[in-house]
């Protein structure tokens, strides 16, 4: 595949990460406006009782993506925290991963940006893949590539996603296209062949 332009993405679901992994070429967006109830700032989650909202609160003045500050006048970190180990800790991964999640939500960086290019690193380290994205020049109406800028939590995913065993299947049943959180906690390393293997 030749190249896709993403917006930055807060633990980024895992279609997002299955064009990351199987395009040459990736451009993430670093010249738009913040747009909020979008992956920029939210991650999905399986918890015991069903899909959960993972939501990065940013201060109210819009901003472009790079210069926009996350707030922290709730303790959204430790409500996070919270959720993970509730959706997670009983995953087959959850002792080996979750350390990394915590020393980078406690270290509060300060941009939506920076904190995203953190949960990227981390997933890139964790598929031991080297980074391959590189910053748009400018913001353009229309991006050169696929453009999947709009990926959104509210617009459902038209990929088929393969089975994988989830925490809470049996209760709440088969949840697809969430962070590669989920991926990752119960499939560990292997979330590289599902990620390659995804038919997008």
């Amino acid at each position: 595949m030749s190249g896709v332009v993403l917006s930055t993405a807060y633990f980024p679901p895992i279609e997002w990460m299955a064009h990351y992994v199987q395009q040459n070429s990736i451009t993430l967006e670093g010249y738009e406006l913040y747009q909020k109830q979008t992956y920029r700032s939210r991650a999905l989650i399986a918890g015991p009782n069903g899909t959960q909202i993972l939501n990065v609160p940013v201060k109210r003045k819009v901003r472009e993506i790079q210069q926009s500050l996350i707030s922290y006048e709730e303790d959204w970190v430790k409500d996070h925290i919270k959720a993970l180990e509730s959706a997670y800790s009983k995953s087959p991964f959850y002792e080996v991963l979750m350390p990394d999640i915590l020393a980078l939500l406690l270290e509060k960086r300060t941009m939506l940006w920076e904190l995203n290019l953190g949960t990227l690193e981390l997933f890139e380290r964790w598929l031991d893949v080297k980074s391959k994205w590189k910053l748009s020049e400018r913001f353009e109406l229309e991006a050169r590539g696929l453009d999947l800028r709009k990926l959104s939590p509210k617009v459902a995913s038209t990929v088929e996603y393969a089975y994988y065993p989830q925490v809470f299947q049996e209760k709440i049943g088969f949840q697809n296209n969430l962070s590669a959180l989920d991926l990752f906690f119960n499939l560990g390393r292997s979330s590289w062949d599902y990620l390659t293997e995804l038919e997008l």
